[in-house]
């Protein structure tokens, strides 16, 4: 059996996002950009034995030996990607990963790295995937990326509900007089959503709930930023959410769709906060309303327009009891699949799992290498043998390298998993995490 190659940008809708798409405001976030780089550690979850790992900076020693204590036994670059150091920064910076690799000289790390005929296995298929299929002498078999680029609009997910038979409740605008009519009439009963084409993860989700800031966003539209660019935006009435969850599944290149999960999601806001799994009630009725039937149904529809891969379809159980079973299609990796990975690997019978993210400060420099460290000393840090702990799964997030070193404080995440026997050690385990955390010199952005 061929090896395969994992690697990826998490951040994939910033480089499916064309150019001449108007977008609603935001402010350009370089720190948060440099944790979202360093986040394809996360990607081990995904490797069998033999395979390759590809990140950006390259993953801390400490924490490669941790993994290998575990029982996974990939290969991964020491150190980072780079065009060296003529290449200006910030020109490095705009490439994804697999632009990167296209462009990096002949014999450097990931040449001795990726064996010829490996399967590639990225998180998303972004623009230059097929130029490092080629160069790297890779297995193709993956989409087209304009296909790939359509399947993740918010119009597409919205077309998707009239094809498998779900009330639709979006409106597609695409000029600035249909933004302002839809708004207006949206706003009469409620307050409701400017969702961007390529918006993810607490960002290009706009919430209006009033005629002043409808009026402003037009007016940031009509504005020299957005001149000359396309109006496409789709808008929908807030719903009174009570859960979100997604279902995880999996669509083969002969078309055959298998389900793979389902993960409760815990929201900070519009962004991922906490997956775990979904509660059995929950489970009972995504069965009785036939929602898995619904994503096999979606599953075909994908595969009919050239998609075949790794879904992610999001979804909300509401206030009053309905399921909204596609709130939007996510055709990539996610971080419930993540999360639906760890399962396969450390969750036994009797425990849970879940993961999160601890967002954080950090003024000097951090040793991932300490925390491990200090976790083992509480006897917290999963180890095989014990069942049960924190499974840190990033090193790189913490202190992110690049622009986030330049000035003030550096932001960070530390991303990890929890396997736990009762809601009491999951607690005692996520206090613990903290304390180590602000004892290695971290301040906690909760």
């Amino acid at each position: 059996m061929s090896s395969a190659v994992h690697c990826g940008s998490l951040e994939s809708e910033r480089y499916w996002r064309e150019e001449d798409l108007a977008a609603l405001p935001s402010i350009p976030d370089r720190k948060a950009m440099a944790v979202v780089q360093a986040m394809d550690e996360l990607l081990f979850v995904f490797c069998g034995d033999g395979d390759v790992l590809l990140t950006r900076n390259g993953m801390d020693k400490a924490q490669y030996d941790y993994l290998h204590s575990l029982g996974y036994s990939f290969r991964t670059n020491k150190g980072p990607l780079t065009l060296g150091t003529e290449a200006p920064e910030n020109a490095q910076e705009a490439l994804n990963v697999f632009e990167l690799l296209g462009r990096m000289d002949a014999g450097q790390e990931p040449d001795r790295l990726i064996p010829e005929g490996a399967l590639l296995e990225p998180f998303a298929v972004l623009p230059g995937t097929h130029e490092a299929i080629r160069r790297y002498k890779l297995l193709p078999a993956l989409p087209d990326e304009q296909t790939v680029r359509r399947v993740n609009t918010k119009t597409y997910s919205a077309a998707m509900r009239d094809r498998v038979g779900l009330p639709n409740i979006a409106h597609v605008v695409q000029s600035m007089d249909e933004l302002l009519a839809a708004g207006g009439a949206l706003l009469e009963r409620g307050p409701f959503l400017i969702k961007d084409e390529y918006g993810v993860s607490g960002k290009g989700n706009q919430l209006v709930d009033s005629e002043r800031i409808l009026h402003r966003i037009a007016g940031y539209l009509e504005s020299s930023r957005n001149r000359d660019k396309r109006v496409r935006f789709v808008l929908e009435p807030l719903l009174d959410r009570e859960t979100d969850f997604s279902c995880q599944f999996r669509i083969d290149p002969e078309g055959r769709v298998s389900i793979l999960s389902a993960q409760q999601l815990v929201n900070q806001g519009f962004a991922f906060g906490e997956s775990h799994s979904p509660q059995p009630l929950l489970l009972e009725k995504l069965d009785r309303e036939g929602y898995w039937e619904t994503m096999h149904s979606i599953g075909r529809e994908l595969y009919t327009d050239g998609y075949y891969g790794d879904v992610c379809v999001d979804s909300m159980l509401l206030r009053d009891g309905s399921l909204a079973p596609l709130v939007e299609i996510n055709a990539r990796k996610s971080m419930s699949l993540i999360k639906h990975q760890v399962d396969r690997r450390f969750r036994q019978e009797g425990m849970h799992t879940c993961l999160l993210q601890v967002p954080l400060a950090t003024l000097g420099a951090v040793r991932y290498e300490e925390l491990l460290e200090r976790l083992a000393e509480e006897e917290v840090l999963f180890l095989r043998q014990r069942g049960e702990g924190i499974i840190p799964l990033t090193s790189g997030t913490l202190q992110p390298a690049g622009p986030s070193r330049s000035a003030g404080p550096a932001r960070g995440k530390l991303y990890a998993a929890l396997a736990y026997r009762s809601e009491d050690s999951k607690n005692r385990f996520t206090a613990l995490l903290d304390e180590n955390l602000l004892r290695t010199g971290c301040t906690i952005l909760r």
